[in-house]
């Protein structure tokens, strides 16, 4: 069974906020409720049930006097069933890989890069429609980035929400450079700049894109 059909065979609510805690990374109830679309009553049920199931996890939150409140965040069983790329199959490269000369190593990587650009460089612009960034945004969907394009203060920073291959990234960062590369590529003139990253500590990758010189 897939990561993505367990995830699917939740109850769609609880499914949804799943979901919203992936994108939020930690919440109150309220803004869970207001996130889903429920009661804050409803949204408090459904994550004592998630809770029980062992999905997800609470901390406190205090602001001044009073009682703290809850911040809820995924625990690790939840975070499994958000989808992976063939991570295993990945990750066993990589060890065996790291046997191997420096040379060797960057040189399969680079190969590796190369094949993922062009197998996807169709789905780019298929899915474009005149703007490279949209084309993005709809491949690392599909691919269970769950990618966000956030556009404030003058600027434009693609978010990842999720990371399929965090386990592999974890083994050999040089994927990380890999991903940028890619992304680069699909968005052709325009540069981009990470400025968050999930094997620093950050809780996702976020992409700083730079308007051109022209």
């Amino acid at each position: 069974m897939s990561e993505h059909s367990c995830l699917d065979l939740l109850d769609p609510t609880r499914r949804a906020i799943l979901v919203a805690l992936k994108r939020l990374h930690a919440a109150t109830v309220e803004e869970i409720a207001v996130h889903c679309f429920l009661s804050v009553g409803a949204a408090r049920q459904h994550l004592q049930t998630l809770a029980a199931q062992g999905l997800v996890s609470h901390e406190p939150e205090r602001r001044g006097p009073g009682r703290p409140r809850h911040r809820y965040l995924l625990t690790p069983r939840a975070e499994a069933l958000f989808p992976k790329l063939h991570q295993q199959a990945l990750i066993n490269l990589l060890e065996a890989l790291a046997a191997e000369p420096a040379e060797v190593r960057e040189r399969v990587l680079e190969r590796l890069e190369a094949s993922t650009i062009e197998t996807y460089r169709a789905a780019f612009e298929r899915e474009s429609r005149g703007s490279p960034l949209r084309g993005v945004v709809a491949v690392f969907e599909q691919a269970g980035y769950m990618p966000e394009v956030d556009e404030r203060a003058g600027e434009t920073r693609l978010v990842l929400h999720h990371c399929p291959v965090a386990a592999a990234a974890a083994v050999d960062p040089l994927l990380c450079e890999a991903e940028q590369n890619c992304l680069a590529a699909a968005l052709k003139e325009t540069p981009l700049r990470r400025v968050a990253w999930r094997p620093a500590g950050d809780p996702v990758c976020i992409y700083l894109l730079e308007p051109g010189d022209g």
